[in-house]
């Protein structure tokens, strides 16, 4: 019998996670796919969990969260890679969306029965770190920054992300930011995003042109200043997937990515991946082409 390893935080999905049990425990009866729970108990366990699974005899992993678990997952098991199963429980959810996946793990009954997977593209950052969404440099990363300090150790009710995201906009006013795509550099950016999705979170689509499995990374520069207007106008283009035609940004594809900054008041610029606060420029990274093998939900 094939086994899963699900890997879960208990407070994911306002505590839905932490339920899950008996969904799984049908979804193994059904599927003859043995599952087993286990609960992550302090930072950083859901990367050493999937990081023994396979020593351990598993053929696959339930990453049980949002984007930041299934990037806590990857790159726990980037040196014994498994298939990955996403059980959508986080606040964005980019990744899951965009497969057909939702919070429901019977979703993937006709999947396990099958053992039908898929690949994906996954990008590498110069310090080994693997991502599977995006890299985001300026705005999202001061928002990122803004909310993991809000939110502390717990989970967010939505309400606390208004104050965050108007702090971000009077904050992330960044001009100097530098981007060379495949050695090309690109005119200096007010915001930078690197991204293998085309979808950025619910219905909004800031690289609509990205394909998950071409072996690119689809590139995006706002070139004006950040603010509350600007920030509208970018997310009134991303809801009507029309961001090519914005008139101040830019859109380019490459395999390997550089972002640096040099802001005139010496400010660090915040950075992103795959939705969590991830420090400060410079960042850089290249393709990983179908390094990543999922189950396919649909």
């Amino acid at each position: 019998m094939k086994r899963l390893l699900a890997i879960a935080n208990p407070i994911s999905g306002r505590g839905r996670a932490a339920k899950l049990g008996p969904r799984l425990a049908k979804l193994s009866r059904e599927s003859g796919v043995g599952i087993h729970l286990q609960l992550t108990t302090h930072a950083g366990h859901s990367q050493e969990l999937a990081r023994d699974a396979k020593r351990e005899g598993f053929d696959g992993i339930v990453a049980c969260g949002g984007d930041g678990t299934l990037n806590d997952v990857i790159n726990g098991m980037k040196d014994a890679p498994l298939p990955v199963m996403l059980v959508a429980m986080g606040t964005g959810n980019v990744l899951a969306k965009e497969i057909g996946a939702n919070h429901n793990p019977m979703r993937y009954l006709r999947s396990l029965r099958e053992w039908k997977l898929l690949t994906r593209d996954m990008g590498k950052m110069q310090d080994g770190r693997l991502f599977a969404c995006f890299i985001g440099a300026g705005f999202d990363g001061e928002c990122t920054r803004q909310i993991k300090q809000a939110r502390g150790k717990g989970a967010m009710k939505m309400i606390q992300y208004v104050p965050a995201i108007w702090r971000t906009i009077k904050a992330a006013n960044f001009s100097a930011i530098a981007v060379t795509a495949d050695s090309a550099e690109l005119r200096t950016a007010n915001f930078a995003l690197a991204s293998i999705t085309p979808s950025y979170g619910g219905p909004l689509a800031l690289t609509p042109g990205a394909i998950a499995d071409d072996g690119q990374i689809d590139v995006l520069t706002i070139h004006e200043r950040i603010g509350f207007f600007s920030v509208l106008r970018m997310l009134t283009y991303a809801f009507l997937g029309r961001m090519p035609s914005h008139p101040h940004a830019n859109i380019t594809r490459a395999t390997r990515v550089e972002i640096t900054a040099q802001e005139p008041d010496g400010r660090q610029v915040p950075i992103q991946v795959d939705g969590d606060f991830a420090g400060y420029l410079p960042v850089s990274c290249e393709m990983l082409p179908k390094a990543l093998t999922m189950f396919n939900p649909r």
